[in-house]
């Protein structure tokens, strides 16, 4: 893939994925927005985890992509976090606990080169895109035409 989105782990008023969920956003609207599967990457309510971090802030991928029209990263953030009605413990609890969920899966580290590279790396990166991310693929893209 020739472009990745931000790090799962950078965090944006306290969030992590945030930035990333963010990445993927602005990718799609300048992809025209036609598709949430843009350069591999899902995006929205449809996607696993932007799907998590969008329930917990009570919003869905069409306010966020509104937001991120007008609006930094910074302020968008700001905005959503507000709307949401969040405090700063919640989001930082948030973070701690979908942070050891993705220590606990390293697939996204390993496709985008983040582990050291080995046996292990190369195993992780094969089962992610050939075996797993075909059948999200499918699973997403069925989801997107039920909107």
């Amino acid at each position: 893939m020739s472009w990745t989105p931000r790090s799962s782990l950078d965090s944006v008023e306290g969030l992590i994925w945030l930035p990333r969920l963010f990445a993927k956003a602005r990718r799609v609207a300048e992809s025209g927005g036609r598709s949430r599967l843009v350069d591999g990457y899902c995006y929205g309510n449809n996607d696993v985890m932007d799907g998590r971090v969008l329930r917990f802030l009570r919003t869905d991928d069409v306010t966020v992509s509104s937001i991120l029209q007008d609006h930094s990263d910074d302020e968008a953030a700001r905005i959503i976090v507000k709307q949401s009605g969040r405090t700063r413990e919640e989001c930082l609890q948030f973070s701690r606990d979908l942070e050891r969920t993705l220590r606990s899966f390293p697939v996204i580290d390993a496709d985008e080169g983040l582990l050291p590279p080995g046996i292990k790396a190369t195993a992780v990166r094969f089962f992610y895109n050939r075996l797993m991310m075909p059948v999200v693929y499918m699973m997403f893209q069925r989801a997107e035409r039920k909107r």
